[in-house]
C-alpha cells in the first residue's frame, strides 16, 4: 500500500499552523530576494519576471529540460485539505508531464514509500500522522498509485522510498508530534540513495535511456538551496552520480500559492499574482526552473 507524499514542498509544503516548523526551512530557500507583494490574484501585480511561454506541461517540458540531462528533480507544493481545491500537480503531472518524456525516461523516483508489513501497526499509524500533519488530501495515495502505474505501463521502472521499522518510529514517535526534521532529513537520504543506484545501474546496460526522474516536494531538488537547508536536498548528491547533469524543475500550481506569506518570499510568486492563459517557465539558474501553471487550468 502506498503513503502519500511524505515530506515537504517548498516551506516545508506548507504544514499545519500547529506542526513542528524548523526555522530553518520557514526562512525560505531563497530567502535573500526581497519579498514578492503576497495575496491572491487580485493583488497588486509585480514587476513582470523574464518567462518562456508553452501552451501546455508537455511542450514545457521537451522546451526546458537540457538535451544532456541524466537526473531530474521535480518539485511540486502538494496538495492539501486546507487549500483551494484545484486539480493537484500530481494528476496533472501524470497525464501530461510523464508522457511526454517517457521515451527518454527510465526510472521514475516517488517520494512515497509501501506499508512495511513486519511492523504494519507502527508504519500505519505512523503514516495516518504525516497524512494529518501534513493535511493530506484521502485522493493523494490514489494518485500516487496512479502515477506509478501510468509509469510502468510505458515501461518506466517506479521506485518508492524504503522505511525501516526504526524510521517510523523516529519520524512519528508513539504519543508525540511527529519530528519534522527527521522526516527531512529520511526523505533527502532515501531520494538520494536510490537515484544514485539508479544512475549505476543503468549506466551497466548499453543501451539504457537517458533520463532518470525524481517526483516529491520543491524542497528537496534545490540545487540552489537557502543556508540551513541544504542538508534537505538531494541534488547535490544526484548532481554528482550523474556527472553534473541533475536538472531542477519546480512545477507551481497558483492556487496551491495563493495567500502564503512564506511562499510569498519566493522569487517566483510574482508569476502566481500575474494571472496568463500559458504555462510559463522562469529560470532560476543553471539547470534550475520553475513552472507556473494557468490559474484557474489545467
Amino acid at each position: 500500500m502506498l503513503v502519500p507524499l511524505a515530506a515537504c514542498g517548498a516551506g516545508c509544503g506548507n504544514p499545519s499552523p500547529d506542526a513542528p516548523r524548523p526555522a530553518a526551512v520557514h526562512a525560505g530557500r531563497d530567502a535573500h530576494v526581497a519579498a514578492a507583494r503576497p495575496g491572491g490574484p487580485d493583488a497588486t501585480p509585480a514587476p513582470a519576471l523574464p518567462t518562456t511561454s508553452y501552451p501546455d506541461l508537455a511542450s514545457a517540458l521537451l522546451g526546458t529540460i537540457p538535451s544532456d540531462a541524466r537526473v531530474i528533480g521535480f518539485g511540486e507544493l502538494h496538495a492539501r485539505t486546507d487549500r483551494a481545491q484545484v486539480e493537484t500537480t500530481l494528476a496533472r503531472f501524470t497525464a501530461d508531464g510523464l508522457p511526454a518524456i517517457a521515451g527518454k525516461l527510465s526510472d521514475l523516483i516517488i517520494e512515497t514509500w509501501l506499508i512495511d508489513k513486519g511492523c504494519q501497526q507502527t508504519a500505519t499509524a505512523a503514516s495516518a500522522k504525516v497524512e494529518t500533519t501534513m493535511h493530506r488530501p484521502e485522493a493523494t495515495k490514489n494518485e500516487i498509485g496512479e502515477l506509478a502505474d501510468a509509469a510502468r505501463k510505458v515501461g518506466i521502472q517506479p521506485h518508492a522510498m524504503r522505511v525501516t521499522c526504526a524510521d517510523y518510529a523516529r519520524i512519528a514517535p508513539p504519543g508525540k508530534d511527529m519530528d519534522v526534521p527527521a522526516m527531512l532529513t529520511l526523505t533527502t537520504h532515501e531520494l538520494g540513495r536510490i537515484a544514485t543506484e539508479a544512475v549505476v545501474h543503468r549506466d551497466r546496460e548499453p543501451a539504457h535511456k537517458p533520463w532518470i526522474a525524481l517526483y516529491g516536494g520543491a524542497l528537496h531538488n534545490d540545487r540552489f538551496p537557502a543556508p540551513g537547508v541544504a542538508e534537505w536536498s538531494y541534488a547535490a548528491k544526484a548532481d554528482a552520480a550523474s556527472g553534473d547533469h541533475f536538472v531542477e524543475i519546480d512545477l507551481v500550481v497558483p492556487e496551491l500559492a495563493d495567500r502564503d506569506d512564506l511562499l510569498a518570499k519566493e522569487p517566483w510568486y510574482p508569476l502566481v499574482t500575474t494571472p496568463d492563459k500559458a504555462l510559463r517557465v522562469w529560470q532560476r539558474g543553471e539547470r534550475s526552473f520553475v513552472i507556473v501553471f494557468p490559474r484557474g487550468g489545467s
